[in-house]
């Protein structure tokens, strides 16, 4: 019979390398909805939980890469088909939507990805943009992302190679939200 210490030998010599562990999956979170998971570039801001969670193996969204009007249609916009995970957090206590944009926009650089569009408030964002988001069941399922309307919302798109992101920030009287979408096998759409 081998000796402890030699045991721990043989595995610590047989286990995969480090880095083959930090590839790991993003840990579960208890108060989060069941089988939701975050996205590995993205990071989940402090104090939020997943509300809602949905995964489509194909299926198509509108990303927005202008300001959108009120009822406007979205010219300024790229329709794309791919794996997409819709995710929608709460965040409690409420942060403030600047900080919240740091945190997303400090991951996309480090996960490499370039901003494809931002923008900051209805002015700039456009009266249209988070309906169009939100309501159109053009980006979010129908009734699936909670929102607060208001002028501190912040949208972030983004891309690295055939993988897409958008983010919706926003924040109310008590929570923040974050809707995000991340289309993974992205092909554009004519």
């Amino acid at each position: 019979m081998r000796s402890l210490s030699a045991l721990v030998a043989v595995f610590l010599t047989t286990a995969a390398p480090l880095p083959a562990l930090a590839a790991a999956p993003a840990p579960v979170h208890a108060e989060d909805v069941r089988g939701a998971r975050d996205y590995a570039d993205l990071p989940r801001l402090e104090g939020a939980r997943i509300r809602a969670w949905r995964q489509l193996s194909v299926a198509e969204i509108t990303l927005p890469t202008a300001a959108v009007s009120e009822g406007a249609a979205t010219e300024d916009a790229h329709r794309i088909q791919g794996q997409i995970s819709h995710l929608d957090y709460v965040v409690r206590p409420a942060v403030a939507p600047i900080d919240m944009a740091r945190h997303y926009e400090e991951a996309l650089r480090e996960g490499g990805y370039e901003t494809v569009f931002a923008c900051t408030g209805i002015a700039r964002c456009g009266s249209g943009m988070s309906a169009l988001i939100l309501l159109s069941d053009a980006v979010a399922p129908a009734g699936f992302a909670d929102g607060v309307f208001n002028d501190q919302v912040r949208v972030i798109v983004a891309r690295k190679g055939s993988t897409w992101v958008l983010l919706h920030m926003t924040r109310g009287p008590d929570r923040s939200l974050v809707y995000q979408a991340v289309i993974e096998g992205a092909r554009e759409l004519d």
